[in-house]
């Protein structure tokens, strides 16, 4: 785990040495806002900060709005498990579905699917108000603001992606098209390798979050 305040003192060393340039006229305050803005966009591309919310089901209700349930801006559900069923829904589609889907009956919930960022919808629809939905979701993690605050869910070996995103910045600032369009090669290699590693960690197990297989019944 990497404080705020370790992260910015390998950024300025990191730009005198490998660019010869000056650190001094980009405050704590730039270079925090640049971290920011480099973890958003690593989050968006790789997908790292995973969370869950409960849901509760409602009879008759294909559509739900997460942003009632989600404290973090969503940016992709990745899985939804159904108290119902005691296993996971497969995501789907509308179109799979055929043109009459929202004329069949209520039953056990069997898909998933998303429209736009925020609404989850399940088919068929549940028949009854008893039980919930464990929707896993990646989301846009907390921003850093003060010097020793830390992000856990981040390994320790993918900061310097943050570093090399900062850096393109600094560079992009101080006129240096070269070295900037170097850093942001190389970040970009960091933040498809991070990608690589969540899909993995959801792939590579066969077994589900809550330890159950994954079934497509």
């Amino acid at each position: 785990m990497i404080p705020l305040s370790t992260l910015l003192t390998r950024i300025r060393a990191r730009y005198e040495t490998d660019s010869g340039g000056s650190t001094v006229r980009f405050s704590d305050a730039n270079l925090t806002a640049f971290v920011n803005e480099g973890l958003e966009d690593l989050a968006e591309e790789s997908g790292f900060y995973e969370r869950y919310c409960t849901v509760p089901i409602e009879a008759g209700r294909t559509y739900y709005d997460l942003r009632g349930f989600t404290p973090e801006t969503v940016l992709n559900v990745k899985s939804v498990w159904c108290s119902t069923r005691d296993d996971y829904l497969v995501r789907t589609n509308p179109e799979e579905l055929g043109s009459t889907w929202e004329q069949e009956e209520a039953g056990q919930p069997v898909r998933f699917w998303t429209r736009g960022v925020f609404w989850l919808a399940i088919h068929p629809r549940c028949d009854s108000s008893t039980g919930y939905m464990r929707v896993k979701f990646s989301g846009v993690p907390p921003r850093f603001t003060f010097t020793q605050q830390v992000l856990y869910e981040l390994p320790d070996r993918y900061y310097p992606a943050l570093e090399e995103y900062v850096l393109c910045e600094m560079c992009g600032a101080d006129r240096q098209p070269k070295k900037a369009s170097s850093y942001f090669q190389s970040y970009t290699r960091r933040a498809k390798g991070l990608h690589d590693l969540v899909d993995r960690r959801l792939v590579g197990a066969a077994r589900g979050c809550f330890g159950k297989p994954w079934s497509r019944r």
